[in-house]
């Protein structure tokens, strides 16, 4: 063997190049979250902006989930549930995160500008 030649190397550089650009392309931020959509089982969705700090209460079959939303994120603060799932999710960032309440049959996700991968059916 006489080790690599410059077109070797070439294709190497080549190859990283692309893994580089794909990961960069999959894994960027794309514009960041601009809406809470809270849908619950029987209700119309409805949309917060995420743009000023508030908290407020969702009304569920087995209670009061207590939602908060901070510039640019959300996150179930309470949920009457006993395993604390929808606490568990922390803040939702990234267009297509989600938090749900069981017990309250709701669904948090967060929305942004573009279309993101949906994994949710109704």
């Amino acid at each position: 063997m006489h080790g690599l030649r410059w077109g070797d190397a070439l294709v190497v550089t080549l190859a990283v190049a692309l893994v580089g650009t794909a990961f960069g392309l999959a894994y960027a931020p794309g514009g960041g979250a601009t809406e809470l959509v809270v849908t619950q089982a029987g209700a119309a969705p409805r949309h917060y902006p995420l743009d000023a700090v508030r908290t407020f209460g969702v009304q569920g079959v087995a209670g009061v989930t207590t939602i908060r939303i901070e510039p640019g994120r959300a996150r179930c603060v309470d949920s009457p549930g006993t395993r604390d799932i929808c606490e568990r999710a922390g803040w939702l960032a990234r267009p297509g995160d989600m938090a749900v309440s069981l017990p309250n049959r709701l669904v948090l996700r967060v929305q942004g500008p573009g279309a993101e991968f949906d994994s949710m059916h109704f």
